[in-house]
């Protein structure tokens, strides 16, 4: 018997049991779809979260002021001056130390309106702060303009709106949680950046660190950036500043939240890929369970088989193909299923962060996942062999009966 028409009859059985079958290769795509979601997830947000580690850099800290509460109720918040500025560039290893105002702001222009942040910083460092970034065009506010900004490439050029910022346009700003709004004359647009410590570069605004001083009226800041003279000095800068400030400021590197956040998404892998393993192990048990009644109701035909000549090998073949076909349908299904929920949760699970104390608006980001060759041919090779393992026995017990009672079972 040619092989394409042992898989013309496997299909014609499989079809003969249509609600068995489809809920047995409906177990192997959510096992398989599963397992392909999580590890392609997980991938692109290690692969996401390295790339804004690589823009701000790995000897790079951020410092912000800590939120204490006290057993009354009552709660104080630690702030950030000049004074503390100076106090940690006094620290060995450190190259520099920024400050930096931020607040979240509504920028509007023409009938655009956009939800994104006012950072205030020295603007000769912005180069410094984010490796790679660039100006698409014009220039960056002089440090003692009031009234010039940079803004981000997704302000400039808002997603469905056919309102574009040029250079020397005014904007107007509404800071959050204050009445009335500021403008701004557009000295400059960055290129389009993206996501750095999970706050989007292309939503913001910047201006200069005296101007948001005056524009805020207030001397505190909302953080600092500290840059170590390497990577090696991250630790040690870190502890440093931890053990003089104690629990008043919240010290993060961006080395560290990497290695934190991967080692909880590669348990979270863990744990939720095992559903998965356990979907694709009652799918394993649907198929023998599926075969075995198969069998039984095929004695007959098994006996006429048998009769006409076909040998235990080609019976064997008959029935492990329904398996097979079984599993390949369920991989493929699994695959695509699994491709399309993994960018779901890419988008269901955004990692919020930023520039500001806890409370404040912050910008978040998605991560893409990622594919590659070797996971697309694990989602789709594995199904299949959980399905010719569960298979096999049943094709083998079909394979062994006796022609002489399968004629006379009834």
């Amino acid at each position: 018997m040619r092989m394409s028409d042992v898989f013309k009859l496997a299909f014609k059985a499989l079809r003969d049991r249509k609600l068995r079958s489809l809920l047995t290769i409906l177990g192997i795509m959510v096992g398989s779809a599963i397992i392909l979601a999580l590890i392609a997830s997980s991938s692109g947000l290690s692969a996401g979260i390295q790339t804004q580690v690589e823009r701000l850099g790995a000897n790079t800290l951020t410092v912000s002021s800590a939120r204490q509460f006290f057993a009354g109720g009552g709660q104080t918040t630690f702030q950030l001056s000049q004074q503390d500025v100076n106090t940690i560039r006094s620290f060995q290893g450190i190259s520099d130390v920024i400050p930096y105002y931020s607040r979240g702001a509504t920028i509007s222009f023409g009938s655009s309106s956009i939800q994104g942040m006012l950072i205030g910083v020295e603007t000769s460092a912005l180069f410094k702060m984010y490796n790679g970034l660039s100006m698409y065009s014009g220039s960056l506010p002089d440090s003692y303009d009031p009234s010039a900004a940079a803004v981000g490439y997704a302000i400039a050029f808002p997603t469905g709106s056919s309102d574009q910022l040029t250079l020397n346009q005014m904007v107007s700003i509404s800071l959050g949680g204050s009445t009335g709004s500021l403008v701004f004359l557009v000295k400059g647009i960055l290129s389009q950046y993206g996501s750095v410590m999970f706050s989007n570069i292309d939503d913001t605004v910047f201006i200069s660190l005296q101007s948001a001083e005056l524009l805020l009226k207030t001397q505190y800041f909302s953080g600092l950036y500290v840059i170590t003279n390497t990577p090696e000095d991250v630790t040690t800068v870190q502890q440093k500043i931890e053990s003089y400030y104690g629990t008043q400021v919240r010290v993060m590197s961006a080395g560290a939240m990497l290695s934190s956040i991967e080692s909880i998404t590669s348990q979270m892998t863990v744990f939720l890929g095992s559903i998965g393993g356990v979907s694709l192990f009652v799918a394993a048990v649907g198929i023998t369970n599926t075969m075995f009644v198969s069998v039984m109701e095929r004695t007959r035909e098994i006996g006429i088989l048998k009769a006409l000549g076909y040998r235990p090998r080609q019976i064997m073949g008959m029935f492990l193909s329904e398996a097979i076909l079984s599993g390949v349908l369920g991989g493929v299904g699994g695959t695509i299923l699994g491709y399309a929920l993994s960018f779901i949760i890419g988008g269901a699970l955004p990692m919020s962060g930023g520039f500001g104390p806890p409370g404040q608006t912050r910008s978040s980001t998605a991560f893409t996942p990622v594919f590659t060759p070797e996971l697309i041919a694990f989602s789709l090779l594995f199904p299949i062999g959980v399905a010719v393992l569960a298979g096999l026995y049943p094709a083998w017990r079909a394979s062994r009966m006796n022609a002489v009672v399968a004629l006379k079972y009834e």
